[in-house]
């Protein structure tokens, strides 16, 4: 258990408790979460894993919800206390988080994750800023990011039409962003994480815009960050959520809604 500040920073928990319930349930819209039934149920199969950050008193400041999959780990919530928003405790727990999973998983290829899209068009100006705030979270810890490549979120609701969504991934082990490779991860995320069949239209929309020919589909968070490329004003000190996904669920750090 490591203590920061007088803080219990990302300690794992077998989810008995009620603490990150509460704030996972209000958190996230029911429709873009899984009940915490089958959280639970994963958390005791081992198929996913909660980590808490801890005032000294034991108040839950933040928690986040990572699902491992076959040779990657996909970051299916994290959320924030509302009332420590803008404090720093997010981004805390997300590099001790990365951290931690570096050394518990040094063979996988690394921390993915899923957020609403920044370049969606028409967008309600505060919403926009929501989601470029989420974006330079991430970008700020140094994450890879899905370029030249559409991205689609699934919906957890039959009939329900898929949203515009990034892909972003911490690299473990070194450059993983091959088409191969992503093709490879992105296909485990529909099938195992979604739950949905490689004839779904959002499924043969992405998997099939890549190709055998291995060339890089990435770059660097910290080369293009939200506030050079479109010269918003300074972000705060961490980001609001976004939702999502019923075997994991692509986080957020949870107030602006979702599920990245």
């Amino acid at each position: 258990m490591s203590t920061t500040n007088h803080i219990n920073l990302c300690v794992q928990s077998a989810g008995s408790e009620d603490d990150w319930k509460d704030l996972y349930e209000a958190s996230f819209p029911q429709d873009e979460r899984m009940t915490v039934t089958e959280v639970r149920t994963l958390l005791a199969s081992g198929t996913m894993l909660l980590h808490k950050t801890t005032d000294s008193h034991g108040g839950l400041q933040c928690f986040s919800l990572v699902t491992v999959l076959s040779n990657f780990l996909l970051l299916a919530y994290i959320a924030t206390d509302q009332t420590k928003r803008s404090s720093g405790v997010g981004s805390k727990h997300m590099k001790a988080l990365i951290d931690l999973l570096k050394k518990s998983y040094p063979t996988y290829l690394g921390l993915f994750l899923e957020i609403e899209s920044t370049k969606e068009k028409n967008l309600p100006t505060a919403e926009e800023q929501a989601r470029k705030r989420r974006l330079a979270f991430y970008q700020r810890l140094h994450c890879k990011r899905l370029t030249g490549k559409d991205y689609l979120l699934p919906s957890y609701t039959p009939g329900a039409a898929a949203r515009q969504g990034e892909l972003l991934w911490f690299e473990f082990n070194g450059p993983v962003g091959t088409d191969a490779t992503l093709q490879a991860v992105i296909s485990e995320i529909y099938t195992k994480a979604y739950n949905i069949t490689v004839t779904d239209p959002s499924y043969v929309k992405v998997v099939g815009q890549f190709s055998a020919a291995a060339t890089p589909a990435t770059t660097s968070a910290t080369s293009n960050t939200t506030a050079a490329a479109t010269g918003t004003p300074s972000v705060p000190a961490e980001p609001a959520a976004s939702p999502k996904q019923p075997e994991p669920q692509p986080a957020q750090d949870g107030d602006m809604n979702p599920k990245s």
